[in-house]
């Protein structure tokens, strides 16, 4: 397939890895990952604050624990942590993001090859709310499905501890008969990468800020990417393993 259409700078040969033929499926994480959506992340957790906490807080201190992953003493006392990150990504949407940089082009080039481009997200909304963003952005008609953790209950599935993703991925393996070898899975966050492993698929670490790429480091992912089209790249050096 050359040439592109949507004003893509990409022309045929560009970056084209045929090693990319030993993969089937590409999993994505939706918000922070495909979306950059802080500030709607900073949203939905003054929600969260504000319904059971009555105060918000501001954004310096919300950005201060964003670096250092410190979101674990933000619950109030007299609500259970289930209750109250439930209702965060229930109200989790895109108002303010766009598209994280290289989306788009990520997207089109998997689908050059013949990959599914699956989103596997933490928020627990019916997934025609996601697709509504994604048909928003332009972004749809890379997508293939989209899971929640709404559809993790309706499925009757299991999430093992809070935003765990281990379920969803198992399950859409065998949806479509592929093996961990032929899947990698994209997120920014440190249940992305434990579902991975314990699904026992490859990872990509997503993320921009310096300070969360080294919390990465720290879990032990091996591959992190700036951006989605550094992590297009990354696919190639996975397939060359």
């Amino acid at each position: 397939m050359c040439g592109i259409s949507r004003n893509l700078t990409i022309r045929c040969g560009e970056g084209d890895y045929g090693e990319l033929t030993k993969l089937r499926i590409i999993l994505l994480d939706y918000d922070l990952t495909l979306m950059d959506n802080l500030i709607d992340f900073f949203d939905a957790l003054n929600k969260a604050l504000l319904r059971y906490a009555g105060k918000t807080i501001t954004f310096n201190e919300f950005y201060s624990r964003f670096l250092d992953n410190r979101f674990g003493d933000i619950t109030p006392e007299n609500v259970a942590p289930e209750i109250f990150w439930r209702y965060f990504r229930m109200v989790y949407e895109t108002r303010y993001g766009r598209p994280l940089k290289g989306a788009e082009e990520f997207l089109f080039r998997t689908k050059i090859h013949g990959l599914r481009n699956i989103i596997v997200s933490g928020r627990e909304c019916h997934s025609r709310r996601v697709w509504l963003e994604l048909e928003r952005f332009g972004l749809a008609e890379f997508i293939d499905e989209v899971y929640t953790l709404y559809d993790l209950s309706l499925l009757g599935g299991v999430e093992e501890e809070l935003f765990d993703k281990t379920w969803l991925i198992k399950y859409i393996l065998t949806k479509y008969g592929a093996s961990s070898d032929e899947v990698v899975f994209l997120g920014d966050y440190s249940q992305d990468y434990l579902s991975s492993m314990k699904a026992g698929v490859k990872f990509i670490g997503v993320s921009s800020y310096p300070e969360r790429k080294k919390y990465l480091q720290v879990l032990g992912v091996k591959y992190i990417a700036e951006d989605l089209l550094e992590a297009y790249y990354i696919l190639g050096d996975i397939c060359r393993e």
